[in-house]
């Protein structure tokens, strides 16, 4: 696998961003300290923005980091359904779960997960671990959360998890996954984002790699990875192919990935988004290869 990077934009009055997804003709974009759904045209330029969370305790800038939701994924479902997931990092500020549905007139519901991540908590597979839920992929009804360092996928029937969230009817079933990525000076990668290839039944996820020894506290940025997950005949694969996004001059942490374009097979323009730790948000323009 190689990855090629484009073009390189960073996004003004965004603060740290984590996560984005294509959709009606345009690019929607969150940020973890941020109580805003941005919404980016094609030069990635911001022409409108949505509250999806309290705003008492932003000042233009950033939330500071004990009382933000923490919004680490976003994906689009079917063409007008957005969803945004908290970490899970920090309880219960963190277990937030928002729907944002694309009609002519827009409009947010939002759930708490405190019950649902408490039971994902309570797994053996999160034993002396910690949930930190980063990513969010979705295919044939099924949707995938990714867990950073523990590296982990929950899969679980979506319909199911509404039903429990707004019927309270029974917990979805959950098929657990676990992953050890690669390292950087001996630090593994975490996963931080993911969507699904709409042409092969494929995962995108990104990777990146910190020197810090929990999932709460930022340390220094040393790369990221970009990899594929096989998820033909409703399996999960143990198994991934990757490729890590060199860059001469700096590391970047990246947050985020949707796609573009699925040009061939083996060829796919990717839209990243990087967080530098700082409040910076970077989009970089590029092709997959593999």
């Amino acid at each position: 696998m190689e990855v090629q990077i484009l073009n390189r934009k960073k996004l003004v009055n965004i603060p740290s961003g984590s996560g984005i997804a294509k959709a009606n003709d345009g690019y929607y974009v969150i940020g973890d300290d941020s109580p805003y759904l941005y919404f980016l045209d094609q030069n990635f330029e911001v022409i409108s923005k949505i509250l999806i969370s309290d705003d008492q305790n932003f000042n233009g800038q950033r939330i500071i980091k004990l009382e933000k939701a923490d919004f680490e994924t976003l994906e689009l479902i079917g063409k007008n359904e957005l969803v945004i997931f908290g970490s899970g990092g920090k309880s219960p500020q963190r277990d937030v779960f928002v729907q944002v549905f694309l009609n002519e007139q827009i409009t947010v519901e939002k759930y708490d997960l405190t019950s649902f991540y408490n039971h994902l908590r309570s797994l053996p597979v999160l034993k002396d671990a910690e949930l930190n839920i980063e990513a969010t992929a979705f295919h044939e009804g099924q949707l995938y959360l990714f867990n950073r360092r523990k590296n982990i996928i929950f899969k679980f029937d979506y319909g199911q998890f509404l039903s429990f969230l707004k019927d309270d009817t029974a917990l979805p079933t959950i098929e657990v996954h676990d992953y050890i990525l690669q390292t950087i000076n001996k630090v593994e990668a975490g996963f931080s984002g993911a969507t699904i290839l709409k042409d092969q039944p494929k995962i995108i996820f990104t990777a990146s790699v910190e020197d810090t020894d929990n999932p709460y506290d930022d340390g220094e940025i040393l790369g990221s990875f970009i990899g594929m997950i096989d998820i033909s005949n409703k399996t999960v694969s143990d198994h991934f192919d990757y490729c890590e996004l060199s860059n001469s001059e700096e590391y970047y942490k990246v947050e985020s990935v949707t796609i573009e374009e699925e040009i061939s097979v083996g060829k796919t323009k990717m839209i990243l988004i990087t967080d530098d730790d700082e409040g910076n948000s970077m989009i970089l323009e590029s092709v997959l290869l593999w």
